[in-house]
């Protein structure tokens, strides 16, 4: 009897973690709906945490920058391109990494940007309104909508990524290196991001459907 009870128990807790397991997978399975999730954490830089939100530039970016090329790859079925597997990696992962890449680099030189009380002159603020403009204007309103954003949303990020961009240049020239050096995949950027900590929320990160936030894919 006191075998039986001692089965018993094994076999429930056998189950208990089978399900939680099973549970665990499917959640981490199901792709967020990027528009509902907006306040979710995607990514930590340093002491900065930034939700879907303050990522949702980067998102749209990318995921245009890559429809062009899989439109140029296959213009009956862009979707084909998203699906191709090179240098060790499919290019919707790539592209995804990019766009996280993207958005650590620039918050670390935006931080920088305003230790320093870096701004804008007028002549970049012009340029950075009219880079703002032409980008909200290229989303449909399907995509602004799927992206969950305001267009002022819009425009206070790339105001940060403009304040990032310019001391990315003041930048490299102080460490006598080319502008590009600093660029998120480049080395002396590797060397600056080791001396920053970040994290990725993978249980967010990793649902998020990328290749599908704005596209149709």
């Amino acid at each position: 009897m006191e075998k039986r009870i001692r089965f018993t128990i094994i076999l429930v807790l056998i189950l208990i973690v089978v399900i939680a397991f099973s549970f665990q997978s499917k959640e981490k399975k199901e792709y967020l709906v990027y528009n509902e999730a907006l306040d979710k954490i995607a990514v930590t830089v340093d002491d900065v945490s930034l939700t879907l939100k303050d990522i949702a530039f980067y998102v749209a970016y990318e995921e245009k920058t890559v429809q062009e090329q899989a439109i140029l790859y296959n213009p009956d079925n862009p979707r084909q391109y998203w699906n191709v597997y090179t240098d060790g990696q499919f290019v919707k992962l790539t592209a995804k990494q990019a766009a996280l890449d993207m958005a650590v680099h620039d918050e670390i030189f935006y931080q920088m940007a305003v230790a320093e009380g870096l701004t804008l002159d007028a002549t970049e603020q012009k340029y950075l309104e009219n880079d703002e403009s032409d980008f909200w204007s290229d989303l449909e309103d399907w995509q602004k909508e799927q992206l969950g954003i305001s267009e002022e949303e819009l425009d206070s990020e790339m105001e940060k990524i403009a304040l990032a961009d310019k001391y990315q240049s003041i930048y490299a020239e102080m460490n006598q290196k080319e502008y590009e050096a600093y660029n998120f995949n480049g080395e002396a950027y590797e060397a600056l991001l080791s001396e920053h900590e970040y994290s990725v929320n993978e249980k967010v990160w990793d649902r998020v459907d990328f290749g599908s936030v704005t596209l149709d894919n």
